[in-house]
């Protein structure tokens, strides 16, 4: 009966509603299970518990690609960051990049009250991955970034950075965040920030005697060099170091 008709009332009656589902399933199938064991009937009621549970991760799963697809549709507004430091292109990066985190700090406040703690910081943590994945394409898929567009990424990008307060403990900024266990990439997007805001020089000592190579391949940092330096001795000796130390 609860499979039944949740799907016609959740939704509907309650913001969040799809999460709201997926918990009561998983509270519901946990105390059948309970009652199940007490009873010596848990085989019996096995395959219920489980469809139960199921039903709950389908809900979960579709209000997190509906999310998904917001914040991904919120952040083409920034059409791949081209010529972001010149307007209109400027305030329609600001906007989208705005939008973007408050739409993620909007889904905190709505599911904290619902979730346990480390359901949300999953959910959320695939969210701003999603994000971040694109932001990253987005930035390497640029061909030529001057000095002006490179100030304006990384401030873009220490926007979206500021997210990592949901990751701490009761949001205390003394306390360790747990960004880099929740955001699948989140440890290439700081490395991409240093990238935009370090000196060639820095960036071929943070491949060669540092962890960029952890996070990047030897092509994308390349790739990278050749759109934020003009062509130069320099340049060409930086990325002929890079590709004999590619690791």
């Amino acid at each position: 009966m609860f499979k039944a008709t949740a799907p016609s009332i959740y939704p509907l009656k309650l913001n969040s509603g799809h999460i709201y589902l997926y918990n009561d399933s998983m509270y519901l199938a946990e105390q059948i299970r309970g009652i199940a064991e007490t009873h010596q009937i848990l085989d019996r009621l096995t395959p219920d518990i489980e469809g139960l549970e199921r039903f709950g991760r389908m809900s979960y799963s579709k209000e997190l690609q509906t999310q998904r697809t917001i914040v991904i549709d919120l952040l083409d507004g920034s059409q791949g960051f081209a010529h972001c430091s010149e307007q209109p292109f400027l305030g329609e990066c600001e906007n989208a990049v705005s939008a973007t985190v408050d739409r993620i700090r909007m889904v905190h406040r709505e599911w904290q009250p619902i979730l346990s703690r480390s359901v949300l910081l999953q959910a959320l943590g695939s969210l701003l991955s999603s994000v971040i994945n694109k932001v990253i394409i987005d930035i390497e898929d640029l061909s030529d970034i001057s000095e002006a567009e490179s100030q304006r990424l990384v401030s873009f990008c220490n926007k979206l950075s500021e997210l990592e307060d949901i990751f701490r403990p009761d949001n205390n900024p003394e306390a360790v965040s747990m960004a880099a266990v929740y955001v699948r990439n989140w440890l290439k997007f700081q490395y991409l920030i240093n990238i935009l805001e370090s000196s060639l020089a820095d960036i071929k000592f943070l491949w060669t005697e540092g962890e960029l190579h952890l996070e990047f391949t030897a092509d994308e940092v390349v790739d990278l060099i050749e759109a934020l330096f003009a062509e130069s001795d320099h340049r060409r000796r930086a990325i002929a170091e890079i590709r004999r130390t590619r690791r």
